[in-house]
């Protein structure tokens, strides 16, 4: 459920990929086919793992621990003409400062915490694409 909140949230904060965001089986199946999205920008949500964010703590019968749920939110940008990317690039910081606009700060249900920014790399520059990843991680408790 988590990742259609993250999908939904940022389809309506930034409208470049308004319609135009898809879970993680979308990506799977476009890198079963090796092939890219037809449209440009878009992005892909999926889920990174979790990590532990405290000890956790045990008392009268009951166990309560920090947590943190990891996403990745990747941006593909097509980049026509341009077998490097290298004119995408400046363009991506747009939509990268915008999907961190929408997501951070922000928790779409009963979660202990908001999602904050973990780390932003580029993953490549070729073949006339450029993409580039977004981790996010919101904080949240195991009773």
């Amino acid at each position: 459920m988590l990742a259609a909140d993250l999908v939904a949230r940022i389809e309506a904060e930034v409208a470049a990929l308004s319609g135009r965001v898809q879970e993680a089986a979308q990506l799977a199946e476009l890198i079963r086919q090796k092939a890219w999205p037809q449209a440009s920008p878009a992005a892909f949500v999926f889920p990174t793992g979790l990590t532990a964010l405290s000890q956790g703590d045990a008392g009268a019968g009951y166990f309560t621990q920090a947590i943190g749920e990891n996403w990745a939110v990747l941006l593909v940008v097509r980049a026509a003409g341009d077998i490097t990317g290298a004119r995408a690039l400046p363009g991506i910081d747009a939509l990268v400062r915008d999907v961190i606009d929408a997501v951070c700060g922000w928790a779409p249900g009963d979660e202990a915490g908001v999602f904050r920014l973990a780390r932003g790399a580029l993953i490549g520059a070729e073949a006339g694409r450029v993409t580039y990843q977004l981790d996010f991680v919101i904080e949240d408790q195991v009773r």
